[in-house]
């Protein structure tokens, strides 16, 4: 056998080693911001709420009713729209539901989490999904008489194991922006 075989058939021979130990996946690290809030950029809504100062309150040109709370650094938007209500709270809520309900077939699990603050006349549902669905966390805000508020957060990536850090952060806020929503009396 030639040297010129030999050769490299030794350093395969060497290079193999049996106590290789496969890596996990790895992820990028993200630095999140410090969660502060401020009051919300709402001065011609009927309700307020604290808004994450990393996130920026935008009003659709077309339709004052449709806004969205963007946060850039995470690729992230909660769609939000605001209706009055006319004796037609049930329509709306159901029309959440089913909204909601539409993610069943790639949801692994649909958390439905009442949210009640009679001190500040605000009610609603909060419906959180796991598994790779478009929307991670859905909502809908009421006083049960005049004003119905839903909102929607989505990424504007497919979902993966590694965005769910930065949705698990948002999703607090999203919680927190519900805790302090209030109606405004114009």
């Amino acid at each position: 056998m030639s040297s010129r075989f030999l050769i490299p058939l030794i350093i395969i021979l060497l290079a193999c080693n049996s106590d290789y130990t496969p890596k996990p996946r790895g992820f990028s690290k993200i630095d999140f911001p410090k969660k502060e809030t401020k009051p919300s950029d709402t001065q011609n809504h009927v309700f307020s709420f604290k808004q994450p100062i990393y996130s920026h309150f935008i009003v659709d040109n077309k339709n004052p009713s449709w806004f969205d709370l963007e946060f850039k650094e995470f690729n992230g938007t909660i769609h939000m729209s605001y209706k009055t209500i006319e004796n037609n709270l049930n329509e709306f809520t159901e029309d959440c539901r089913d909204l909601a309900y539409k993610h069943a077939q790639k949801a692994e699990a649909i958390t439905e989490q009442r949210f009640i603050n009679d001190s500040l006349n605000v009610y609603g549902v909060v419906y959180t999904f796991q598994g790779a669905t478009a929307s991670p966390l859905q909502f809908y805000l009421s006083d049960s008489s005049t004003h119905f508020v839903r909102g929607a957060l989505y990424f504007n990536t497919a979902f993966n194991d590694s965005i769910i850090p930065i949705c698990n952060f948002v999703k607090e806020d999203v919680y927190q922006i519900i805790e302090s929503w209030q109606w405004k009396h114009l």
